[in-house]
């Protein structure tokens, strides 16, 4: 992510892994979803009946910039579309640059999850530090059975070999929705994500704290809520943001306040 070439590295990067959790629980017509990682902390509850989606309330507890929470109106915009089985039929009927693109994302999951009979579904990803010229392992696990496992390096998948040189970038969609389908195709999806956010790890956000998220719009202008107008022309980075789940998985979705220190 070229917008981050200005910023503090992290130190401890190269010794850790970017972790996330996410958790679909089903109940009734009721669907709550759960997200935590490095630097975002967001719940949701979807209300359906049986058919389509009714409500959508929304819970913003960690973010990178003060107007994310404002974040949980657009998201209403969901309401009505129908229940499915492949989240890419919900994305046309998406505004992916009116949204936080994770709270949207984590929405459309626990949409999906509605038409699930297990009523607990657990995602977690784990995406080792990669250093500079240096393969990483990129994974994610399905209810505790691993689903993906990648090396990759600079943006592609290195192995396995069928998947060589496939992307990790642009063009993902386009491969992934060809090459998987169901729950292994929404795995990918997922993993994917937390790849892009992995990058992050790479620096010292909270020194960030107070910093004006217009001076990143050369690049970044358009591409989620806060990085679109009117809201980049406001937003600020938050204070303790980022935290490290590298050697403490079992923390996440217990939603801890950030350290204040």
């Amino acid at each position: 992510m070229s917008t981050t070439a200005d910023y503090p590295e992290n130190p401890d990067y190269g010794r850790g892994r970017y972790r996330r959790r996410i958790r679909l629980s089903n109940n009734g017509m009721r669907v709550y979803g759960e997200l935590e990682d490095t630097h975002h902390a967001f719940r949701c509850t979807v209300s359906h009946d049986g058919h389509y989606v009714t409500d959508i309330q929304s819970d913003v507890i960690r973010i990178p910039f003060d107007t994310c929470p404002s974040a949980s109106a657009p998201i209403r915009k969901l309401i009505g579309l129908p229940l499915c089985d492949d989240i890419q039929e919900l994305i046309p009927s998406t505004d992916t640059q009116g949204n936080c693109t994770h709270l949207l994302d984590l929405t459309l999951m626990t949409i999906r999850h509605a038409r699930r009979t297990q009523t607990e579904w657990l995602y977690d990803i784990c995406i080792e530090d990669q250093l500079d010229g240096q393969a990483a392992r990129t994974e994610i696990r399905t209810n505790g059975e691993l689903s993906h496992s990648w090396t990759t390096l600079n943006w592609s998948i290195v192995e396995p070999e069928i998947l060589k040189d496939k992307v990790l970038y642009k063009g993902f969609s386009k491969w992934a929705s060809v090459e998987f389908s169901g729950d292994q195709k929404e795995a990918a999806f997922a993993l994917q994500k937390g790849y892009f956010v992995s990058s992050a790890r790479r620096y010292n956000l909270n020194t960030q704290a107070g910093q004006p998220a217009i001076k990143e719009a050369q690049v970044m202008q358009g591409a989620c809520f806060t990085y679109s107008s009117p809201q980049i022309e406001v937003a600020v980075r938050t204070a303790n943001n980022a935290r490290d789940f590298s050697d403490t998985p079992e923390q996440l979705l217990t939603f801890q306040e950030p350290s204040k220190s």
